[in-house]
């Protein structure tokens, strides 16, 4: 018997390990069974955005609430503005922010002065909006990544914007969950998600609580230290450095890392699909919170030929019945479809309002929207993170909470006896088995007689 199939049978003696390829993540959210499968082992559930905790609606109202937030000097001549913007900016322009305001007055405001700094400054971003716009309806340029970037990028001026960052999927919880199948385990073993586009709050933000010896990551480190078990193949050991960040690998000085926002882009036949992805994305920020008793929603963004989709997810706990009869406390991703401010004028049929970027109050709505995303990050998002992690340190300390590791952790199989071909077999799941070989022994040198 060879090392390794002596390490494996300390698991299973009588038994053959089958350890089929996992799906990958784009292929579970591309396939609605897979991630119904998926869904029902992480608790994710879909609900709908009146079902948002009072004390976080008042953080997600913030965000979709454009309103006022451009000068009404632009389309009214209130102060000589309109005119002395005509003279310097293209007559295309002007006609754009027109076109906008007939059909979404409420974004404009009066109060919104030209001659304030900070208005002249969104004025100055707004012309690489508008040129976006242009290439969008004229279809100069295809609805791809690299257009959505140039309307994406201008908006995030506080936050960390990573493209294609490679986000680790949580764990399947080990209750209130259907038993695992052997046709689950492919998608059970799904370990990492890549979504197009992350919004994270700076590491300035989080300095006081990652930068010194007495930090609250230092400090929850050593209070976690070896009670956590083994990661698997997601960044070596997991002790706490590696559940404060949802990334697959540490970031560069370590510390924690924490995500407000993912995005992800597909083609419109596709749009499904991506929302589904990005759902898988953000359960993992959701469940990086629950983990660390922080209170905040995660806000989705998916765009699909020119059209922008918007969810959002939270975490909220349940109590149920173990198999010994204990009663425990699970968490719940719920993840709700933002219908738009009033439902009844959607575009479709579908739970999410739909923006189109071909439209100039859509566009500027979703530019402003992300622009709202990124304030948010640096100032409410921040605010709960501190309150969650201070609360963390004081339950820990008090033996009052335990941290719960979230990562994907280990390789799923399902084990089947060797049992007579037509007779029933007997599945079992090790849902923790160690992915990395036991090391080699040693070969002891004897010196050559001469």
């Amino acid at each position: 018997m060879s090392r390794r199939q002596s390490y494996e049978s300390n698991f299973s003696t009588k038994s053959r390990t089958r350890k089929p390829r996992c799906q990958s993540a784009s292929q579970i959210a591309r396939n609605k069974e897979s991630f119904v499968t998926w869904s029902e082992h992480q608790n994710l559930e879909e609900v709908s955005f009146g079902d948002i905790p009072q004390d976080m609606n008042k953080h997600t109202s913030k965000i979709f609430d454009v309103t006022g937030q451009l000068s009404k000097a632009w389309i009214k001549d209130l102060t000589g503005a309109t005119e002395h913007m005509e003279a310097i900016l293209p007559h295309d322009f002007s006609t754009f922010i027109r076109c906008a305001s007939s059909s979404a007055p409420d974004i404009f405001s009066p109060d919104k002065l030209p001659d304030n700094p900070l208005v002249k400054e969104l004025l100055s971003e707004l012309q690489i909006v508008f040129v976006a716009w242009k290439k969008l309806r004229d279809g100069v340029d295809p609805e791809s990544e690299t257009s959505y970037n140039v309307i994406r990028s201008p908006a995030i001026r506080e936050c960390n914007f990573r493209a294609q960052c490679p986000v680790a999927l949580p764990q399947p919880l080990p209750l209130y969950r259907p038993r695992i199948k052997p046709g689950d385990v492919r998608i059970l073993n799904a370990k990492t998600v890549c979504p197009d586009g992350s919004v994270f709050v700076p590491k300035r933000s989080l300095k006081h609580l990652s930068g010194a010896s007495d930090s609250a990551f230092n400090e929850l480190r050593k209070m976690t230290k070896g009670t956590l078990s083994s990661s698997g193949r997601i960044g070596g050991k997991s002790d706490f450095r590696y559940q404060a960040t949802p990334c697959t690998a540490l970031s560069d000085g370590g510390g924690f890392d924490f995500v407000s926002s993912f995005w992800e882009d597909k083609k419109h036949e596709h749009i499904d699909a991506a929302c589904r992805q990005n759902r898988m994305a953000t359960a993992s920020a959701v469940r990086q919170l629950h983990a660390l008793r922080i209170r905040a929603p995660v806000f989705g963004l998916v765009w699909a030929q020119g059209t922008v989709r918007a969810h959002v997810d939270w975490w909220e706990e349940a109590e149920v019945v173990d198999d010994s009869g204990r009663t425990v406390t699970v968490p719940i991703v719920r993840s709700a479809p933002y219908g738009g401010a009033s439902p009844r004028s959607r575009r479709t049929s579908h739970l999410y309002h739909e923006w189109d970027l071909r439209d100039p109050a859509d566009i500027l709505t979703v530019y402003l929207l992300i622009r709202n995303i990124d304030r948010w990050t640096v100032g409410g998002f921040v605010k709960r993170i501190n309150r969650g992690i201070r609360g963390l340190q004081r339950g820990i300390s008090k033996e009052e909470h335990t941290l719960v590791p979230w990562k994907r952790n280990g390789d799923i199989t399902v084990a089947v006896e060797d049992v007579p071909e037509g007779k029933h077999t007997r599945e079992t799941v090790d849902s923790a088995t160690p992915v990395s070989t036991p090391p080699k022994r040693r070969r002891k040198r004897v010196p050559r007689s001469s």
